[in-house]
């Protein structure tokens, strides 16, 4: 009698056991934070809450003039990139930059558009690029600023997503409110950011353009 109860007290665990382990466990959210899961994430969205809030015044409140920056960099790279510059795990450093230069003319033999651009004393000469699109190569609008953090984000897809937000914004809001053809040959004044991974083409993505009177 003893060892049979014993048999039925191990049946019933087991049973407990199995029935245990095949639950699920909920979790419980609210209906917003339930109404968020099922939209999932949204680059769009995430830079519409950063544009005027966080973006716009670290960009133009932190940015370096660019000649100033280019002699810091050709002087002694490590130590400027440091001072100056943000990346994303061990990649090139980007920084966020402002300044003037002559638009010398619009390079659209590719799909990567780029604008030569003299800086002063003008030569004639380009020293850097603008980029004009319509394809914007690159995330140093995301990796300049350095509060735009990969371990903030589920996965790389939405990492790379918000780099592509962040460059449609340019191209609609920037790029797409200007004349290009009009300012060739003309100073302009910029603001922006490259990524300093080829010291002999730095390709500025703008964030701010317009003609100097």
């Amino acid at each position: 009698m003893k060892h049979a109860r014993i048999l039925f007290s191990l049946i019933l665990l087991t049973t407990f056991a199995m029935a245990v382990s095949g639950c699920t466990l909920a979790t419980v959210r609210s209906l917003k934070e339930d109404e968020i899961a099922k939209e999932g994430f949204s680059p769009e969205a995430y830079v519409d809450g950063i544009w005027e809030d966080q973006f716009l015044p670290t960009i133009n409140g932190e940015s370096q003039e660019i000649g100033e920056l280019l002699t810091a960099l050709e002087a002694n790279q490590k130590s400027a990139a440091e001072e100056f510059g943000n990346r994303t795990s061990n990649g090139a450093y980007s920084f966020m930059t402002y300044g003037e230069a002559k638009i010398l003319e619009l390079d659209r033999s590719s799909r990567v558009g780029l604008a030569p651009m003299d800086l002063a004393p003008y030569d004639g000469e380009a020293d850097v690029y603008l980029a004009i699109g319509p394809v914007l190569r690159g995330n140093a609008l995301r990796d300049a600023v350095g509060f735009i953090i990969f371990n903030d984000f589920t996965n790389q897809v939405e990492f790379a997503g918000v780099s592509t937000a962040l460059k449609d914004r340019i191209t609609s809001d920037v790029l797409g409110q200007v004349d290009l053809e009009s300012l060739v040959e003309k100073t302009v004044r910029f603001v922006g950011a490259f990524t300093f991974d080829d010291p002999e083409e730095v390709v500025i993505m703008p964030v701010s353009l317009e003609e100097v009177e």
